[in-house]
């Protein structure tokens, strides 16, 4: 028990440090969350014409509150990728940060005689699966949520169209919601975590040397 809260306390000073860190090492830390903003924007310009498509049946919405908040549904779909990708890259940066700060404690303790072998292994381990989660991240940086223009209703003259339209762009909603919400709940809980638990097991690995920081 006394082990556990220890290496809690371990984790959250470390982060703390890491936030130093991060800041001063701004050009570093910025150059994953551009790659992730080049990905998507590309991805955006490849799915320009669909989107277009897109906003020519919604703008077939004679309701103007249900026109402006199809717009408004459309945009948020691609906003939230987007905000989950950029913080997904913040959390790989800090572990990163961390992962630094555990290499200064690791060497300090190699100096003073101490046996560092699994907390090297350990190092390794977490260095993969960090760029493992920035490979699962860029992939879902490059995902789009867009409404597949075909499966919207040509007759939208009549109130019975008018029906169909706003029916056929919600149950496209909520599919993409569904498969939004399901692609960021795979890469937080795979990837994402794996990156997380492999730092916190070098954490508890360093921490288990007698005398680490002597």
């Amino acid at each position: 028990m006394n082990k556990n809260i220890f290496i809690i306390t371990i984790v959250g000073v470390l982060l703390l440090s890491a936030n130093f860190i991060y800041a001063e090492e701004i050009k570093r830390s910025l150059k994953p969350i551009q790659r992730i903003e080049e990905l998507r924007t590309k991805a955006q310009e490849n799915i320009k014409e669909k989107r277009e498509a897109v906003k020519v049946k919604m703008r077939q919405i004679k309701d103007t509150t249900k026109q402006n908040a199809t717009d408004r549904i459309l945009n948020q779909m691609e906003k939230l990728n987007q905000v989950w990708a950029s913080h997904f890259t913040n959390v790989l940066d800090r572990l990163e940060a961390v992962l630094e700060k555990i290499k200064s404690r690791k060497d300090k303790a190699l100096a003073n005689g101490k046996d560092v072998s699994l907390v090297i292994e350990a190092i390794t381990k977490a260095e993969a699966s960090i760029d493992a989660a920035r490979v699962a991240l860029e992939i879902q940086a490059q995902k789009t949520y867009v409404v597949d223009p075909g499966t919207i209703s040509q007759e939208t003259t009549t109130q019975e169209g008018q029906n169909n339209l706003i029916s056929d762009f919600r149950t496209q909603f909520k599919a993409l919601r569904e498969l939004l919400f399901a692609d960021l709940k795979s890469l937080r809980d795979g990837a994402m975590k794996d990156a997380r638990d492999s730092v916190k097991d070098v954490i508890k690995i360093l921490s288990e040397i007698p005398g680490v920081d002597d």
